[in-house]
């Protein structure tokens, strides 16, 4: 799984996602429309003062004009394409130099974008399969790695199905059939656990 960039990045040109997403705006990269996502980079949270320029924006008001939010008003998820230019004053953080086009992101591209942000935050333990490289067997009980809401700890672990067939638009669920997405945060990882959970 691709990491966050390191020390002095370069410039970036991607397919991607872009996400308000832990208190903070990111560009998650993806190869192709459909496809599972390969990077997640911090952003300042603005554009460029050439690109905020040939928006037309007024260049009075420098600090609102490049605020990232003028691209798609009162969205804070969309895809597109992006150019990604390296902060001049934030360390491994990019601005948005480019952007040509624009599209309202899908369900699936959202919950892949926001795994990669949390896997890349906090990376799975030793012995957990990230969801972006391999899937369980379908509604085959594994042990599943999620964020914890709670201040106790950074990871949850529970016993989940993935059942993409019946449920494709919330495919993780409980032993229940309850989605996992309604009592907390998306699953970063799994492990088949079958000597503790004892499948049947």
């Amino acid at each position: 799984m691709a990491d966050m960039p390191s020390a002095r990045p370069t410039a970036v040109h991607c397919y991607g996602i872009i996400l308000h997403h832990r208190r903070r705006w990111w560009l998650v990269g993806f190869p192709d429309l459909d496809g599972t996502p390969t990077a997640a980079y911090r952003l300042t949270g603005r554009l460029t003062s050439a690109m905020a320029t040939r928006l037309g924006h007024d260049a009075d008001d420098a600090e609102a004009s490049r605020d990232i939010a003028m691209i798609q008003q009162g969205s804070r998820c969309w895809s597109g394409e992006f150019s990604l230019s390296p902060a001049r004053d934030s360390a491994n953080a990019f601005d948005i130099g480019a952007h040509p086009w624009g599209a309202e992101a899908s369900e699936r591209e959202e919950r892949l974008a926001r795994v990669m942000i949390d896997s890349t935050l906090h990376p799975l333990p030793t012995g957990f399969l990230s969801i972006l490289s391999a899937l369980p067997q379908e509604d085959r009980p594994v042990l599943a790695i999620r964020l914890s809401g709670y201040s106790s700890s950074i990871f949850e672990l529970l016993t989940a199905r993935y059942m993409p067939t019946h449920r494709p638009r919330s495919p993780w669920r409980d032993v229940s059939g309850d989605a996992i997405s309604d009592s907390g945060d998306d699953i970063l990882g799994w492990t088949p656990a079958e000597d503790w959970i004892r499948p049947v």
